[in-house]
């Protein structure tokens, strides 16, 4: 026997997981519920059915079925009869509707939420009813006593003597319970099918060769490839030009130089105002010349006119 695929993880198989994993839903639990129930009523059934072959009394045994279960009244001494009446009423009844509603393209059993049944689980039910009938040689839908039909059944409770007819009750509550159980586990198999599969599958990591990963690992882990890391992306003031850079600088300088100029200038107003409009000095402005080296200048012009005057 090949060994199962374990999960290159955890390393178990399939069956470990499932045993380890595995929950029960609520809607399990209430149809385990359901089951157990069946099971109980059925184990009732079966002794109120040995109760009932004896509570028969001779005198009525060869009696029309029929008759006597319609007139129930007048026979009260039938002490078993009431709850023979119940149960056909409860069980013979609900299998003649749903053989009609199977038989029916669009019929469905609404029970025990397995609506709509599957086409397999359609035609299981459908066997089992029909060997029912053909035990008894009776078809379960009462169609008015029209008399026997292609296959030689008779209908329902038709010309069947009180003893039959108690035990053509029990039968068939007997396959009542089948189906029901059947239902249940038609039930349950969807409510399972319906929850997350385990299984051991080769998963591809980050372009790796393909390893074994388990459904429970492989849903733990988030992202396999973690999220891949962003560009810094330049901020505004850093896309500017170099040069628009650069005249800021400039601008920012020259406003510091105007406004130390302007708190350092012990002048009038109007001298201030004309300093602020010629603005401050730049590299590219002339030099201007200390005050005493305009005031030689002038002492020599004055000197050299003074001896032009004498020469002439």
């Amino acid at each position: 026997m090949p060994e199962p695929s374990r999960c290159w993880v955890c390393h178990r198989s399939v069956d470990e997981i499932a045993t380890i994993v595995d929950f029960e839903t609520p809607q399990e639990r209430e149809i385990a519920q359901q089951v157990s129930q069946v099971n109980r009523f059925r184990t009732k059934f079966v002794e109120s059915a040995d109760l009932w072959r004896r509570g028969i009394p001779k005198e009525f045994k060869d009696m029309d079925f029929k008759f006597v279960t319609s007139n129930a009244d007048q026979f009260a001494t039938i002490r078993i009869l009431k709850e023979v009446v119940d149960a056909k009423k409860l069980m013979v009844d609900w299998l003649v509707d749903a053989s009609a509603k199977l038989h029916t393209a669009d019929g469905e059993l609404q029970n025990f939420g397995a609506s709509p049944l599957e086409k397999g689980d359609r035609e299981l039910l459908l066997r089992m009813l029909d060997q029912f009938e053909a035990r008894w040689r009776r078809r379960l839908v009462n169609d008015g006593g029209k008399g026997v039909d292609s296959r030689g059944y008779q209908s329902g409770f038709e010309g069947l003597k009180l003893s039959d007819g108690v035990e053509f009750v029990i039968a068939g509550g007997a396959l009542y319970y089948d189906v029901q159980s059947q239902l249940l586990d038609i039930a349950r198999r969807k409510e399972v099918n319906n929850k997350p599969k385990r299984n051991v599958l080769p998963v591809q990591v980050n372009g790796y060769p393909p390893v074994p990963l388990c459904s429970v690992c492989a849903g733990l882990i988030k992202e396999l490839r973690g999220p891949q890391p962003k560009e810094a992306q330049p901020s505004p003031q850093e896309e500017a030009p170099a040069e628009q850079h650069v005249e800021e600088v400039k601008v920012a300088q020259a406003a510091e130089v105007t406004v130390g100029a302007e708190e350092a200038i012990d002048a009038p107003p109007q001298v201030a105002e004309i300093i602020k409009k010629i603005g401050p000095a730049t590299k590219d402005a002339p030099k201007t010349r200390p005050l005493h080296e305009h005031r030689a200048k002038e002492e020599w012009d004055e000197m050299m006119e003074q001896q032009a005057q004498k020469g002439e």
